[in-house]
């Protein structure tokens, strides 16, 4: 089952982040995230956290329609985030696909929201963001290392590394290929690769990356 976590931050309007959300089995919103779904006309089958931003009559209309809540079990050492994506795990979700990860007044939010996808209990779990026209996943050499692309010519790739080092990057499909090459953290040797065809894969043998794919002509393939 394909579960989207819907966070606090900004949720840029896309036929990619409606396609996400047209394919979830469950969605599950942190918090404010509920609100976020709500201007997109959407509504969570599950609100998980301390309802600290969620109140008022918003709070009213979502249990009135029937939406779930359930409780955050320890608010200050956890973020509502965190929680989400553990009970999108705990219902059966198979792989997991995080909106409203950035925006807002909060940097160090934003930072925690990125990490939330290295997550251990992830490893083995197909895991992405997405917003607008970008898309962005995760691969650890122990577990998913390997992305498949679909999108255009010249769709940017980025291949950033996460662990002190990636190892075995494997591209097919890329302007500049890539054959079992090593990456450090913070030289951003993988930055804006492109498609040459409308699929692409991607692979890591050890270490921990961040894929991303952004959309140019801003259309699905």
């Amino acid at each position: 089952m394909q579960a989207v976590v819907a966070l606090s931050g900004e949720i840029h309007d896309s036929p990619l982040v409606r396609s996400a959300l047209d394919g979830a089995g469950l969605i599950v919103a942190a918090d404010a995230g509920a609100s976020r779904l709500r201007q997109l006309g959407l509504l969570p089958h599950v609100v998980i956290g301390d309802l600290d931003s969620l109140q008022g009559d918003e709070l009213f209309h979502l249990k009135s329609v029937g939406v779930e809540f359930s409780s955050h079990p320890d608010p200050e050492q956890r973020t509502d985030g965190d929680v989400a994506i553990e009970y999108a795990l705990q219902r059966g979700a198979t792989s997991i696909i995080v909106v409203g990860l950035f925006g807002g007044p909060r940097y160090d939010h934003a930072v925690a929201n990125l990490y939330l996808l290295t997550h251990p209990n992830l490893r083995q779990i197909p895991t992405w963001t997405v917003d607008g026209w970008t898309a962005l996943t995760v691969l650890n050499g122990d577990g998913v290392s390997q992305a498949h692309l679909h999108g255009q010519i010249g769709d940017y790739v980025t291949i950033t590394a996460v662990s002190e080092t990636v190892e075995g990057i494997t591209t097919v499909g890329l302007k500049w290929p890539l054959s079992d090459a090593t990456f450090s953290r913070g030289l951003n040797e993988g930055t804006s690769n492109e498609l040459i065809n409308d699929r692409a894969m991607i692979q890591i043998t050890a270490g921990t990356a961040f894929a991303s794919h952004h959309f140019r002509n801003q259309s699905l393939p």
